[in-house]
């Protein structure tokens, strides 16, 4: 059980790095982040510099439609971001792991236990975003 619940966190970190480093070396290739932001010609000026309150805050794809878009487009900042998502899906997918594991060794309290922290952490990631408060 240990060996699944560590080789899917080693395994998540290495494609989410490997996925991150495509990216950055397409970046660096092509000197673009593949959205209208950097017309000046500098792609990392144009991250480094980027307003999120701004009216260009928008070209960013901010949804998982329009990173998946941006990755069959080959835009190097949505494949960083696929990047980005998958390293915080990996710790979810550990957890779904464990419940999993735990449920075949019918381990009733540790089943309940790990379907309550997978319960926060989908909440935290799909709810939260959503309340008003939270917003930046």
């Amino acid at each position: 059980m240990q060996l699944l619940v560590s080789h899917t966190l080693l395994y998540g970190l290495l494609a989410s790095t490997v996925i991150i480093v495509i990216g950055l070396v397409l970046m660096a290739v092509t000197n673009s982040t593949g959205y209208a932001c950097d017309s000046s010609g500098d792609a990392l000026n144009c991250i480094l510099s980027f307003n999120p309150l701004s009216s260009s805050a928008s070209i960013y794809p901010t949804t998982l439609a329009s990173v998946i878009s941006g990755v069959l487009q080959t835009k190097p900042f949505a494949i960083i971001e696929l990047g980005v998502i998958v390293l915080l899906a990996t710790p979810v997918l550990r957890v779904f792991n464990s419940l999993i594991l735990f449920g075949l060794e019918r381990d009733r309290s540790f089943v309940l236990i790990t379907l309550f922290v997978l319960g926060v952490l989908l909440f935290s990631f799909f709810i939260v975003p959503s309340i008003p408060i939270f917003k930046a």
